[in-house]
Parts: C-alpha cells; sequence; structure tokens
C-alpha cells in the first residue's frame, strides 16, 4: 500500500512516500523542510507530491492534541485540516495522529541496532511502554498491550508540572514561574529549555546580564549542547548536568506512572546527539531517585530511539490501517 507519511515538528517538516506491507515500511522517499520557510503544510504537500504517484492515503503525525480531523499546532503557528488536505490533493484518506502517538506506533519498526541501552533491566514483552522525548517540545506517550501488539495511546504529558528534586532545582522553580507562572516539563526537557537552563546556570553565577556567545548563537541550544559535549564551557556543561537529571527524573515517573517493564524509551531529537551526556550517571541516577520504589526502577529496561525515522514509520503504519 502506498501512503504519504508525514512528522510535523515546530521546527521542521518531513515527508516521505512509503510503501507498506504488514508491520514493514519502506520509505521509498522522503524530503526535510523548515517550517519558517513556509505558511502552513499545504506549501511543503505541493513541492513534495508534484512528481510522485497517486498514494492510497495520507498521515500525519503532529505536535499537538487532535482528534484526527484538525490541529493547532502547540510550538507552531500552524492550523492543519485533515478534510481540506484531502480535498486539495485528491487524496482518498487523511489522518493527524499525535506525534508520539506515531512514535509509540513506529517502535516496532525500528531496527535493534536504532536502539542504545541505557539500562538493561528485566523487561516484561506484554507489559506497558512509556515513551517521551525533548525536541522543539516535550512529547509522552504511554502503550498498552492489545493482544496482537502494542497500542500507544495519544497523551500531552510533556505538560505534566515540574517536580524540584532538590534545593538547586527549587531555585530552578523560582526561576522559571518568576517567567512563565507555571513551570511543566516541556520548560525544561526541549530546545528552548536548555536554553532556559543555560540562563539560569549563568543567574546563579552572576552573569545573568552579561553578554554571552552561545546566547546569541543563531541555534542557541544547539551551541550549548555542542559546549557541553566539548566541555568549553562550565555553565552549558552545568545546564546539560540539569537537562540530563530532570530527564531521568521524568522517565522515571512515567515508568511508575505506566508500570512499564515493557522498557522506557526516550526519543525525540535531542536525546541522540547528545547520546554521550546521557550515558554519564545523571540520568539513570535522576531514573532511580524514586524513594521506597528505587529499586523497583532498575528492573525497567531504558532506552534512547536511534531512528530519526520512527514518527514517519508510525504515520505510515497508522496511514495503512485507514484503507
Amino acid at each position: 500500500m502506498r501512503v504519504i507519511a508525514g512528522d510535523i515538528g515546530g521546527t521542521n517538516t518531513r515527508l516521505a512516500f512509503c510503501e507498506v506491507a504488514g508491520d514493514t515500511v519502506h520509505l521509498l522517499h522522503r524530503e526535510r523542510y523548515l517550517n519558517a520557510e513556509a505558511t502552513g503544510l499545504e506549501d511543503h504537500l505541493q513541492a513534495f507530491l508534484a512528481h510522485l504517484p497517486a498514494p492510497e492515503a495520507a498521515c500525519f503525525a503532529v505536535a499537538g492534541p487532535t482528534g484526527g480531523r484538525h490541529v493547532h499546532l502547540t510550538n507552531l503557528t500552524w492550523e492543519i485540516d485533515a478534510d481540506r488536505i484531502a480535498a486539495r490533493f485528491k487524496l482518498p484518506q487523511v489522518r493527524l495522529i499525535n506525534d508520539f502517538l506515531a512514535v509509540g506506533y513506529g517502535l516496532d519498526a525500528v531496527d535493534e541496532h536504532h536502539r542504545a541501552a541505557l539500562q538493561s533491566g528485566h523487561p516484561l514483552p506484554h507489559a506497558p511502554r512509556a515513551i517521551l522525548g525533548a525536541g522543539t517540545g516535550l512529547g509522552v506517550s504511554l502503550c498498552v498491550w492489545s493482544g496482537r501488539r502494542h497500542v500507544p495511546l495519544a497523551s500531552e504529558g510533556g505538560h505534566i508540572g515540574f517536580a524540584p528534586m532538590d534545593d538547586e532545582q527549587a531555585r530552578l522553580l523560582g526561576f522559571l514561574r518568576a517567567e512563565y507562572r507555571r513551570a511543566s516539563l516541556d520548560r525544561i526537557l526541549s530546545g528552548p529549555g536548555i536554553v532556559a537552563l543555560y540562563r539560569f546556570r549563568l543567574s546563579e553565577t552572576g552573569r545573568a546580564h552579561a553578554p554571552d556567545s552561545l546566547l546569541h548563537d543563531k541555534l542557541p541550544a544547539a551551541a550549548i549542547t555542542q559546549a557541553a559535549l566539548a566541555q568549553s564551557e562550565a555553565q552549558a556543561v552545568e545546564a546539560m548536568r540539569l537537562f540530563c537529571r530532570i530527564y531521568g527524573q521524568a522517565a522515571g515517573d512515567l515508568a511508575l506512572l505506566a508500570q512499564a517493564l515493557g522498557g522506557v524509551y526516550i526519543a525525540g531529537g535531542i536525546a541522540p546527539k547528545i547520546l554521550p551526556l546521557l550515558k554519564h550517571p545523571e540520568f539513570l541516577e535522576g531514573f532511580h531517585s524514586k524513594g521506597r520504589f528505587a529499586e523497583w526502577t532498575r528492573n525497567v529496561p531504558v532506552s534512547v530511539v536511534l531512528d530519526e525515522d520512527v514518527g514517519l514509520k508510525g504515520a505510515a503504519l497508522a496511514g495503512a490501517a485507514l484503507a
């Protein structure tokens, strides 16, 4: 079956022309587009579909809550309407799904060599799974066994509140509340969150108002991350230490919520880029910091999803189910 799959984030849109057979997805043609260069998804589709054969269905994974027909993206000023797209491009079936719902569908299409284990644990094959991933925002999904496969549940869990675990994090909460009033995990575990963590660390050292080259970089989150990886700026290192610690805490909380002995999967665009940092003790120390349930968390398999196409594959599988 021929399916157009899309993964629409806050920064980029990725589109793929796919052949789907059962649970196998072949990405025959794909493109990446900058959302800043378009007024909406239809601009990208116009360019993408120009020289392709007609698909039988389309499914777009979107960064925001959707009932399947319409979405107003959380971190992008776009509205997407499935019926309008179907009519304009003469597509027989069009569906919108949450981007981390797509990751949940796509997990089983990811090869083992595209997963990096952080903790082997003691997996139970049919137990629930938890997925979270930092990118432009923080995505979350929980997956439950249906009797045949793991089925993901749509979620806006990235917007749950941040719970500090020590005095430094309590000061971070105050710093974020002064700016946003409500401090959600999305304000920390995201590209903008990396910038916020770095600004917090500068404020902790009396440099809040001093000129800073990383903050003035065209891509400040990437610059801060690279400085941390290279250990060339002490407060970038500290910011990413906090990022990894809180990432682990959030992952551990979701593991408890879902009893995710089927595995916790760290997806999103940031994790593969900072894998060396996630392998430092901070992430797992945060993951295990669960008081009376600390020992239980050591049973949970934890891995980073390295396949950047996982969302596209999941969207293609969801699209194929329409036809």
